[in-house]
């Protein structure tokens, strides 16, 4: 019975051994990986755009890795470091890499990605690597970043793939009558963000009209109103739809209030601002129907900076050449 019992452990020893000398080491370098992303941040800092992107599998658009227009940015990546990674060169790698740029409040933070392709190291994204789209809007506006890339804000939208960076950018409308909320028309934006979501450039903005739009709009059109029952409301300063509606001029005993409605709405066209003011207007004399009407015009500002209104033809009543005036009615 002892023999048995010696032979069986040795037996286990014996698989024991076998089984450890079958195992294998797993590869944990990952020196090829961090020598890669220490080398993309290397490109940027000296505003090698190309050299940088050729580090990774990203199809950049040739006019975003123009190593001009990337050291026209407001600033570049400077200091980086890696804070943090997982992984290693054999499987999936990512590196957390912090780093700064001049003037700013804040560090940026990057998360890339490295995988082996084709048995080359490359960078296959990051997060925030997705295209930045700009237009697409009513806006007669155009935005330019760097100084060298325009994007007319009606056109359909166009798509940004940036490399990491702090891109100059300003908004110029024209017209004058357009400015941009929450934020100066020319100001930087990091890609990515550094307000804390790395996935969003701060690439948001919102165009709105400026604070004397409104009132110059209203302004004028009370105008066109006072000058309206000044022709006994069947005038060229009357809507086409009151003059339309009425068989002639009303007396001079006869008034009107008119009664806003929702609105203004704005429309861009050709690259001017069209305005539509609609109202209800209603007479002194019960017996003439209350009737709804629009102002439709163009909106621009003077020399003197003022807001002004002209009003499309179609909007207004156009005198006929030639023709008697009738008696006034009431």
């Amino acid at each position: 019975m002892a023999m048995r019992k010696r032979t069986t452990l040795v037996g286990v020893l014996a698989i024991a051994v076998s089984l450890t000398g079958c195992a294998r080491g797993i590869d944990t370098d990952d020196s090829g990986s961090t020598a890669l992303v220490d080398e993309f941040f290397a490109h940027l800092e000296a505003g090698e755009a190309t050299k940088a992107a050729a580090l990774t599998t990203i199809d950049f658009p040739d006019e975003f890795i123009d190593d001009d227009f990337y050291r026209a940015s407001d600033a570049l990546p400077t200091d980086a470091r890696i804070v943090e990674t997982t992984g290693y060169d054999a499987g999936r790698f990512t590196a957390t890499v912090e780093y700064t740029f001049d003037g700013a409040d804040a560090p940026g933070k990057l998360e890339l990605v490295v995988y082996r392709e084709d048995g080359e190291l490359k960078i296959t994204g990051w997060r925030g690597d997705t295209p930045i789209t700009i237009g697409g809007i009513e806006s007669a506006a155009t935005v330019t970043v760097n100084d060298q890339l325009e994007y007319p804000l009606a056109e359909d939208g166009a798509e940004l793939q940036l490399l990491p960076g702090a891109y100059g950018v300003s908004y110029d409308d024209p017209t004058g009558l357009t400015k941009l909320l929450g934020t100066e028309d020319a100001f930087t934006a990091y890609v990515p963000n550094l307000g804390g979501d790395e996935g969003q450039a701060d690439f948001s903005f919102s165009p709105a009209f400026t604070a004397d739009v409104e009132p110059g709009l209203a302004a004028a059109v009370e105008g066109l109103q006072a000058a309206c029952a000044a022709e006994r409301f069947v005038g060229p300063s009357c809507p086409a739809e009151l003059t339309g509606s009425l068989p002639g001029p009303l007396g001079e005993a006869v008034s009107a209030q008119w009664f806003r409605e929702p609105g203004p709405v704005f429309t861009l066209i050709d690259g001017e601002y069209h305005a539509t003011s609609t109202f209800r207007i209603r007479f002194s004399d019960d017996e003439l129907p209350i009737t709804t009407v629009s102002y439709t015009g163009v909106l621009a500002r003077d020399p003197a900076g003022a807001v002004t209104f002209t009003p499309e033809p179609s909007s207004r009543s156009v005198p006929t050449a030639g023709g008697d005036v009738d008696e006034p009615l009431g």
